[in-house]
């Protein structure tokens, strides 16, 4: 069996004693919690890249409206998209002339 790599990470004191309660409740090691909570983080963060460009080539084929896009991703994402979709946009009118 292969054995896994070790990472070590820094973390602030108050949240290694969250880590201890929780290996107390759970009856689980604190290598376990945190791996599951990477785990967990990294499958999130991936998704929502994936959702971030849909949304992204949605909007920019006006497929869906900015409000939609604000509803799916929050204010500040969207706002984001827009801005670099009307980028693109005038660099490629721009570039026909």
């Amino acid at each position: 069996m292969k054995r896994e790599d070790l990472l070590t990470v820094r973390i602030e004191p108050k949240l290694k004693e969250r880590i201890r309660v929780l290996e107390k409740e759970k009856m689980e090691t604190m290598s376990n919690i945190v791996r599951e909570a990477l785990i967990s983080y990294v499958q999130k963060e991936t998704e929502m890249i994936e959702i971030r460009k849909l949304v992204a080539e949605k909007f920019a084929a006006d497929k869906i409206s900015f409000d939609e896009a604000v509803r799916i991703l929050g204010y500040e994402e969207a706002k984001k998209i827009a801005f670099f979709v009307e980028i693109a946009k005038k660099s490629f009118e721009k570039g026909l002339k």
